[in-house]
């Protein structure tokens, strides 16, 4: 069966989208509406995006994988160093973004923030690197009074437990930035080559139609007094990753 989602201008067909497809508005892009999301059945909400604030302001990079069952994100963090069997490995921390996941509302008191630095891959010394892929990644939690946790609608485990944003820099070193961030769907596959060598994980491209598909497009933005570009378009559909 093809279901329909239909939320801020945005038509997207997949065989299983989130149940629930809220808007805010993200201030600083143009007043442009930003996805608030439950999986079916679902209580823990979770940004389409990620946010350079703990505020709904400038957008950052999308959400490309969701993670279910026993998933933490130290446990995710730690797999990706030490578990996975791909030659590459993804240790160093990079710098902290935001993603809402509280209850979708519009007022400045019930807004939720969390936040993360998430991790890059490195080989050796991180200088050698052309591209780097960068994840980061954001426990969810129920909102105030939902039931879910207790198995009202879905198994708890069953919910969303983490999600997690993904983009490539290119020319990253150490305590620095790149000097191009960016394509997202290409690190996405990045990361899934990385997830399938851990034992254990179950690995589903495309899983989850997210309503945020985007074309290409092009942001500068200033970094160090540099202007940077950063490209974005996706084709909004995450990786849906369960851990036992």
């Amino acid at each position: 069966m093809r279901w329909l989602l239909i939320a801020a201008g945005l038509c997207a067909t997949a065989t299983v989208p989130p149940s629930t497809a809220e808007t805010v508005t993200s201030t600083s892009q143009s007043g442009s509406p930003v996805l608030i999301l439950t999986l079916p059945g679902g209580a823990n909400r979770f940004s389409s995006y990620d946010f350079r604030q703990d505020d709904f302001g400038g957008v950052d990079w999308p959400v490309e994988f969701v993670f279910r069952g026993n998933a933490t994100v130290e446990g995710i963090k730690r797999a990706l160093c030490h578990e996975t069997t791909s030659a590459w490995k993804y240790c160093d921390a990079g710098g902290p973004m935001y993603l809402f996941d509280g209850p979708a509302a519009t007022t400045d008191v019930s807004k939720q923030f969390v936040a993360d630095a998430g991790i890059k891959r490195f080989n050796e010394n991180c200088a050698t690197n052309g591209f780097t892929a960068h994840i980061r990644l954001y426990a969810l939690h129920p909102p105030k009074g939902s039931t879910a946790a207790t198995g009202s609608a879905v198994a708890a485990q069953d919910d969303a437990k983490v999600v997690g944003t993904v983009h490539l820099d290119f020319e990253d070193a150490a305590g620095c930035s790149g000097r191009i961030h960016g394509y997202p769907d290409v690190a996405e596959q990045w990361f899934i080559d990385a997830m399938r060598a851990i034992p254990g994980w179950m690995v589903t491209p495309d899983a989850w139609n997210l309503g945020n598909a985007s074309k290409p497009f092009v942001i500068m933005r200033e970094l160090a007094g540099v202007e940077v570009p950063h490209v974005y378009g996706h084709d909004g559909l995450a990786t849906d990753v369960v851990i036992p």
